[in-house]
């Protein structure tokens, strides 16, 4: 999953939140050095995504993005998922997405004292543009500015094309995978992730 279900399968805690989307944003070592409700976000964090790997539904969702975009679509269905999310968004959050991402942006300073500069500019930064995400142009977008950030650089040319040709499909196996994906979170945040 991509940044904004992660947050959203966060409790209301700033430095939780945070420390769920740390993987994504700094490397192992890094990461070890955060501890209580940050390291439990981390947990968090890696529980979702081992989850979503291997999940039937979302290895199907890949599978709509092959042959062409096979290298990378575990990263482009990630960040379609939140796509999905933000087209059922309502069915999840009781505050409609902008008023949730400003409470997330506004609980930001109360991290940070505890995270490296480009970590919390990043955090700041996406609180911003995930509603770009409500398009499958603002996904293509997206993937278009982390194809320039590659070590070898990646044109995803054809990208949205595929992804509106695929937009149905990709919104059934969302909505019959989210549910599997709250219950585990629910689950792994009552047995430990969460103390």
């Amino acid at each position: 999953m991509n940044y904004l279900a992660h947050l959203l399968l966060s409790p209301p805690d700033a430095a939780f939140r945070v420390g769920n989307l740390l993987p994504d944003l700094l490397r192992l070592p890094q990461l070890e050095q955060f501890e209580g409700r940050y390291r439990n976000g981390i947990e968090l964090h890696r529980r979702i995504d081992a989850f979503t790997d291997a999940h039937p539904l979302t290895r199907h969702s890949r599978q709509r993005l092959w042959p062409t975009f096979r290298r990378f679509s575990g990263v482009i269905v990630d960040v379609v998922y939140d796509h999905c999310l933000i087209q059922r968004w309502e069915r999840y959050h009781r505050q409609p997405l902008p008023i949730f991402l400003a409470e997330v942006r506004a609980s930001l300073p109360a991290t940070r004292a505890d995270l490296p500069d480009k970590a919390y500019r990043r955090i700041d930064s996406l609180t911003q543009w995930l509603g770009d995400y409500e398009t499958m142009e603002g996904v293509s977008t997206a993937m278009t500015h982390l194809g320039k950030r590659l070590r070898r650089p990646v044109e995803f040319v054809g990208l949205q094309t595929v992804l509106e040709q695929q937009q149905q499909g990709f919104l059934e196996d969302f909505d019959a995978f989210f549910p599997d994906l709250l219950a585990m979170a629910e689950s792994a945040m009552n047995g430990g992730a969460q103390k």
